[in-house]
């Protein structure tokens, strides 16, 4: 069976009827953006000392509570509800195994020498509000239409155009479009902001 003759919720609904074939599927479909997301948990948290399987591991369970608990009447995307229990599982993971009583990172180990202190590469002229930026991101992410704020927020995460395209279902031709215009909005409420 291949997954791209059926939709996200027809595969949801399949495995909820105990097709192992259709849960397969599905896991094969989301499997690069699952394990995108745990290599870049992995990249932030290896210097205490875990394998990249390790975060992996979490990241899958991820997937699986996605699948169980994906409530098709409360008009989400399934992409959308799949990185966000991907990425709350591993948030639960890294605090597990940042916890100060458990393991010091091997970051933690500078030297003296290492520092310097006359380090000029921060303008304080140059400072931006980085709480004030991301709020007006997600403003125009959560007023858009979703056609326009999926692609964009696959984009900013480092998905490919083709990733995109066989995620979303939608022609490649189109995404740098969408992309754009979404990009243009948020560029107008940043200036709007005296941020650019």
């Amino acid at each position: 069976m291949k997954y791209k003759n059926y939709n996200d919720y027809e595969l949801i609904s399949m495995v909820r009827e105990n097709d192992d074939t259709s849960y397969y599927s599905l896991f094969n479909k989301y499997q690069p953006i699952i394990k995108k997301i745990a290599l870049e948990y992995y990249a932030k948290f290896q210097c205490y000392g875990y394998d990249y399987d390790d975060f992996l591991q979490e990241a899958y369970i991820g997937f699986q509570s996605a699948v169980i608990n994906y409530n098709v009447s409360k008009n989400t995307v399934f992409y959308t509800f799949v990185d966000l229990c991907t990425r709350r599982h591993l948030i639960s993971y890294c605090r597990k195994i940042t916890s100060v009583n458990k393991n010091i990172s091997i970051n933690n180990l500078v030297s003296i020498d290492d520092i310097d202190f006359f380090d000029k590469c921060a303008d304080v002229n140059n400072i931006v509000d980085y709480n004030l930026v991301v709020a007006i991101v997600k403003e125009c992410l959560y007023a858009s239409n979703i056609e326009y704020s999926a692609p964009f927020e696959l984009r900013m995460n480092n998905f490919s155009f083709s990733e995109i395209s066989t995620l979303l279902d939608i022609p490649i031709s189109t995404i740098g479009h969408k992309i754009e215009i979404l990009r243009k909005n948020i560029k107008i409420k940043l200036k709007k902001s005296h941020i650019i």
